[in-house]
């Protein structure tokens, strides 16, 4: 089968992504409530193509302070996995985890990061677990990068990776928030549009 362009994405294309995404990211959230103690809900898995300029508008304010922890995707797929949580959800979770009782992002030692980048590795080892039970694609990660800063900056790097092949990105989108309210987060998965193609010619043998 020839190469597929994302922009000319079917009905039934997206429909195998979100069910793609929604089993991996169901996964994810189960790991992630696991290692906080909680029980978290997660949204309609959203599928979108979106513009380089304004990759930004996808978390919200571009101004606001997040926790991103960046995960570069090899193998089979070059892709992305991005998890954001509010500075506020940080906290919380690094407190939940560790049992401490800090009131500000910028108390976070060593420790407390390398925590955050644990609860990276764990969402992104349970979502491509996933995606690899049934699709087959072979998939490894990098170590995760984290960084605290306003969500326009932390997404400028993705932009700046993609950007070498096409002005868009591809996005599976999860959004997720514990029982109580308390955690709330964003979790993404970027492909390009090799990665696209992959990814459908794989998912078209099983969904």
């Amino acid at each position: 089968m020839g190469e597929r362009n994302y922009h000319n994405i079917t009905e039934e294309e997206i429909d195998m992504l979100r069910e793609a995404g929604n089993i991996a990211s169901g996964n994810a959230m189960t790991s992630l409530g696991t290692l906080l103690g909680c029980t978290l809900d997660m949204s309609v898995v959203k599928v979108r193509i979106e513009n380089i300029q304004e990759l930004t508008d996808v978390l919200g304010d571009a101004e606001d302070f997040i926790a991103g922890m960046l995960i570069n995707v090899y193998g089979d797929l070059n892709a992305m996995l991005l998890l954001a949580l509010k500075a506020e959800s940080a906290l919380k979770a690094v407190n939940l985890i560790l049992g401490k009782n800090l009131n500000h992002v910028e108390e976070f030692d060593e420790i407390d990061l390398s925590v955050l980048c644990e609860t990276g590795n764990i969402l992104a080892g349970s979502y491509l677990s996933s995606l690899n039970t049934f699709t087959g694609l072979e998939l490894d990660v990098s170590i995760p990068q984290i960084s605290i800063d306003m969500a326009g900056a932390i997404l400028s790097y993705p932009a700046i990776e993609f950007a070498r092949n096409d002005n868009t990105m591809l996005f599976i989108e999860t959004v997720f928030e514990d029982t109580n309210k308390v955690l709330n987060g964003t979790y993404i998965l970027i492909i390009d549009n090799q990665s696209y193609n992959k990814v459908i010619d794989s998912l078209g043998k099983w969904l």
